[in-house]
């Protein structure tokens, strides 16, 4: 079993890139876990966080936790998801194929052609790395998060996660 701690950022982490003051970039930059051992098939991922901790996209929703749900004093606000979808610029325009709500925790296996929403409580079995065998590598050698939102510029707030892999053969 491995233990990974990650920070991710709702602006730097954030899915899209803008130009900020200065025509600076904003955002666009994944939180990178490097696995010691790339993921392989029958291995275990799970990403944790807690329910209560908030980062906030600026509008919108406002403050939400890593599923994207709007907490209040009265605890998550269950069925309140704000959706956002990215435009195909920026350096994963293939998030502009996918809809997740505005703050939900977003990561992806392949480098960011794909994404699935992980929220603050995440597992899934490795089945492969789904690509080619013949242009890719037939292991999973990284995972990378982000801040699922449209907007890069007006984001704030940070959570850490905790990712486990469980090895199929150990």
């Amino acid at each position: 079993m491995s233990y990974y701690i990650v920070k991710v950022d709702a602006k730097t982490n954030s899915i899209v890139q803008q130009k900020g003051p200065g025509g600076q970039p904003v955002g666009g930059v994944p939180a990178t876990v490097q696995f010691n051992k790339p993921l392989t098939s029958g291995d275990t991922l799970q990403i944790i966080t807690s329910d209560f901790v908030l980062w906030n996209s600026g509008g919108g929703p406002g403050s939400t936790n890593a599923d994207g749900v709007p907490v209040t004093d009265n605890g998550p606000q269950w069925g309140q998801l704000n959706p956002g979808t990215p435009d195909r610029g920026g350096p994963f325009p293939a998030a502009a194929n996918y809809s997740f709500g505005v703050g939900t925790l977003v990561g992806s296996l392949d480098g960011g052609r794909s994404f699935f929403a992980a929220g603050t409580r995440f597992e899934m079995k490795v089945l492969g790395n789904g690509l080619l065998p013949a242009t890719n590598p037939p292991a999973i050698p990284n995972l990378f998060l982000f801040y699922w939102d449209v907007n890069s510029l007006d984001n704030a707030g940070a959570i850490t996660f905790s990712v486990r892999v469980i090895r199929a053969n150990q």
